[in-house]
């Protein structure tokens, strides 16, 4: 099995983990912490995640470079751009370190309204320690860019998937000593600091890169700026959508709206997380397929191969959790959560087409025509903010999703794909009546178990539960397997199930 495909298993196996973890953690989360000192973590938290934008795309941009000198087996070049990025990084960290402060003293004003004295003084601790473990953390992105430019995604998954299982663990043991909201941040920082430790690690000793200034070209700078300013922007846009909801919240209606709105938040992250999986792994491959212009007709087949199995993926998620997420919120985190339901559901209707054409950001980038995609994106995250903030005083989290959604249709759904098809050549009709005949398909087992249930009563406990999930997933995989699976992937399924069952 190569590198791609065992990275996209151990990424599932990772995200499956983590949402089981997530189901027993943040109810355990809940209970050392009150609902109030939750929803001060999440505010903090979303106020400090607009810094991590100060990574100004420098990841993606070293993955794209780097990729394409390991393919020229240029090794002064390679050398020559990791000593400049990793001096650009230094630089970042510093203005990190000082805007952030900055930061702490402008926002913090906005909040006494509705935040006690007491959890002003604990906001400030968490945020003075978040930026702190930011500060680290973000130049240390240099270290898993170069591993995935290497595709050695079975180290750096693996090494994910420890993370996921020790970090919940050490900070419960934490809070076990004492039931403080500061306990979950610093264990966090310290899990963060040596997962960064491991990935320099192995990228110095393991995968032998040297950070050495051969020379230094003011045009090249210029150019790996610029290709990372349009990605900063893109970072932009996803912090104001998923962040900027419960910033307006915190202070126009307090931290329990926050705790509940961000419950739907973390879900629909999830749900980004279980798509942007499979696509993440071809970007060292179309960094170095789109340096021609015959290479369209390979790029054409990766987008759409990669956004059907994406596809699949997305809508068992969203049809999965039209069925069962009121049950499962009531069981994970009790009925006061349940207007999250809501909200997530509507999230999750927005992030459809952006999730299952989120390759083409990869195409994008590897081609260097991602400008066009930043500009709208910033334009239409202001206008998100703008639309939410009067609207979320009069209905609440409701209109924040709402808002939300309708930006991300407008620009993903619309102007996006436009812009695909226009420019880049991307057979986009082509696509979309793929995954309209898909799409009818999938109904089909939505329709069977809703008349299966609406004749059979399940009860409401974690293992009914669990069982109709199971038997949901079962029907959905049988109708798409006889009516819409194509050879390859038949073959996804076959080959590594027919070499087990030759071993045995």
């Amino acid at each position: 099995m190569n590198q791609r495909k065992a990275g996209v298993i151990l990424s599932y196996i990772s995200m499956g983990l983590n949402a089981v973890i997530g189901f027993i953690y943040i109810p355990l989360l809940l209970a050392f912490l009150s609902k109030e000192q939750y929803g001060l973590y999440q505010l903090v938290g979303s106020m400090i995640a607009y810094l991590t934008i100060m990574d100004f795309g420098l990841a993606n941009t070293t993955i794209r470079y780097y990729s394409r000198l390991l393919a020229t087996k240029d090794i002064q070049g390679q050398e020559n751009l990791l000593a400049t990025v990793l001096r650009l990084y230094g630089i970042i960290a510093g203005c990190l370190f000082v805007v952030g402060l900055a930061a702490l003293f402008c926002l913090l004003p906005f909040y006494t309204n509705t935040l006690s004295p007491a959890e002003l003084h604990t906001a400030k601790q968490i945020y003075l320690i978040m930026l702190f473990n930011l500060t680290f953390v973000i130049p240390g992105n240099i270290f898993s860019a170069i591993i995935q430019a290497h595709e050695r995604f079975v180290f750096l998954k693996s090494m994910n998937l420890l993370n996921i299982i020790l970090q919940p663990l050490l900070v419960l043991l934490a809070l076990h000593i004492k039931a403080s909201v500061l306990c979950v941040v610093i264990v966090q920082t310290l899990c963060n600091f040596a997962l960064l430790s491991t990935n320099a690690w192995y990228a110095i000793k393991r995968l032998q890169v040297r950070f050495k200034l051969h020379r230094k070209d003011i045009k090249f700078i210029k150019e790996i700026l610029f290709f990372s300013f349009f990605i900063f922007l893109n970072v932009i846009m996803d912090q104001v959508y998923w962040r900027t909801g419960q910033l307006i919240l915190g202070a126009v209606a307090g931290t329990v709206a926050v705790a509940v709105y961000a419950v739907s938040v973390q879900l629909s992250t999830a749900f980004m997380s279980f798509s942007s999986t499979v696509s993440s792994v071809f970007l060292p491959k179309l960094s170095a397929l789109a340096t021609t212009e015959e290479s369209l007709p390979q790029i054409n087949a990766i987008f759409t191969k990669v956004g059907r199995l994406q596809f699949y993926v997305v809508m068992l998620i969203f049809f999965g959790f039209f069925l069962f997420g009121k049950q499962f919120l009531v069981l994970w985190v009790g009925k006061d959560f349940l207007p999250a339901y809501t909200y997530a559901l509507i999230l999750m209707f927005g992030l459809i087409i952006p999730l299952v054409q989120n390759t083409g950001i990869l195409i994008l980038q590897a081609k260097n025509k991602h400008a066009f995609r930043s500009i709208i994106f910033v334009i239409i995250a202001a206008m998100n903010v703008m639309i939410s903030i009067p609207l979320a005083k009069k209905y609440g989290a409701l209109a924040c999703a709402w808002v939300t959604t309708s930006c991300l249709l407008l620009g993903q759904g619309i102007i996006l794909n436009m812009y695909y098809y226009k420019i880049i050549k991307l057979d986009i009709p082509a696509f979309f009546k793929q995954l309209l005949r898909i799409f009818i398909i999938m109904c089909l087992p939505v329709c069977l178990f809703l008349v299966v249930k609406s004749h059979l009563h399940f009860g409401n406990t974690v293992w009914t539960l669990g069982g109709e999930i199971i038997f949901f997933t079962v029907l959905y995989f049988i109708c798409l397997w006889a009516l819409a699976f194509n050879t390859y992937e038949k073959n996804l399924i076959l080959t590594p199930l027919n070499k087990y069952l030759i071993r045995k």
